[in-house]
């Protein structure tokens, strides 16, 4: 009697969490998740012509996450997502670089020539190193990638400075699978974006732990929070993380008005990209990197800033980067 009672007891659970409506996990729930998907595949009304970004920089890396094209055979992604202290670090030829805005139905794939991962990540690649701004790597392809523009980066400090409350970008490929359905396939494939309010922005931060470089190349964050429609949430609002467990955000303000398309990261989004518009042009100034809430309303999105590793990357690439002659 008793078994039976839990068994339908599961059973009427089971029910109502069906018919709940889904979490926001990194979209508005008043806004369909399909537009999210036609922002991030540049469909109308939100093609390039029309002012967007140019979304088909933004890529998969096999199946562990999302990177951003910033040169002909050069990929940007985070530093976890190619080397992180639960999968540790795989060699080159184990990695794919998906093109097209469904990466099961790529429009090309790119194999992996190397991997170089920022030495502030490589002496610290655990959760107790996200904190220091240095989680971003560089994938360099054995060919060069065809049909798409690379986007350009911010490659000095001074080029994404004074820009907060200003409107940007991200994209990615974040897993959704169990919680959207893209039709077919054993995965949601999707690229996706989001638009979000440039809240916080900060560099020169020294990781404890010593590696080759740490005078001069060390980390920085660009951080925004995601807004509820109705104004509940703002989780970056004067004094809120001025110290607790993301205190290394920084403090300042922060508006509650949550844009028409807000949104926030996800797993899967790691090393997409953050666009903003700078001499008219949509930049990378940011790495997908982690976030507090798993993507609910409230979330913060921290993405390693991008321009305070240029003179890293320079190193790696060298002139036939652009942004680097």
């Amino acid at each position: 009697m008793f078994a039976t009672l839990i068994v339908i007891l599961l059973l009427l659970g089971a029910i109502i969490w069906a018919l709940l409506p889904p979490p926001e996990f990194g979209y508005r729930l008043d806004v369909s998740s399909s537009t999210y998907e036609d922002l991030g595949a540049n469909r109308e009304p939100f093609l390039v012509s029309n002012g967007y970004p140019n979304f088909s920089t933004t890529v998969a890396i096999s199946d562990f996450g999302s990177g951003v094209i910033i040169g002909d055979r050069w990929v940007l992604t985070a530093g976890h997502v190619v080397l992180d202290e639960e999968y540790g670090e795989e060699q080159p030829g184990a990695w794919v670089v998906s093109v097209g805005s469904d990466y099961e139905k790529p429009d090309a794939t790119y194999d992996v020539k190397a991997i170089h991962i920022h030495p502030g990540w490589r002496a610290d690649y655990s959760i107790d190193g996200l904190e220091y701004g240095v989680d971003i790597a560089l994938i360099e392809l054995n060919s060069p990638i065809q049909g798409i523009t690379p986007a350009p980066w911010a490659n000095s400090t001074e080029l994404d400075d004074g820009y907060l409350d200003s409107l940007i970008y991200s994209s990615g490929f974040g897993d959704y699978t169990g919680i959207l359905d893209d039709g077919w396939g054993d995965y949601y494939s999707q690229r996706r974006a989001w638009k979000n309010t440039l809240d916080r922005i900060s560099d020169d931060i020294d990781p404890p732990k010593d590696y080759p470089g740490d005078e001069a190349w060390q980390g920085g964050w660009v951080v925004y929070d995601f807004d509820s429609p109705d104004g509940d949430y703002n989780s970056l609002a004067e004094g809120v993380n001025s110290d607790g467990e993301f205190s290394y955000v920084g403090v300042g303000s922060s508006s509650s008005e949550a844009l028409d398309l807000e949104g926030t990261s996800v797993a899967g989004d790691s090393g997409g990209p953050t666009y903003l518009k700078i001499n008219d042009e949509w930049t990378v100034v940011g790495l997908t990197s982690h976030g507090s809430t798993d993507g609910y309303y409230g979330d913060l999105a921290l993405n390693t800033r991008v321009s305070s590793h240029a003179d890293w990357i320079c190193s790696v690439t060298g002139n036939e980067l652009p942004g680097c002659e």
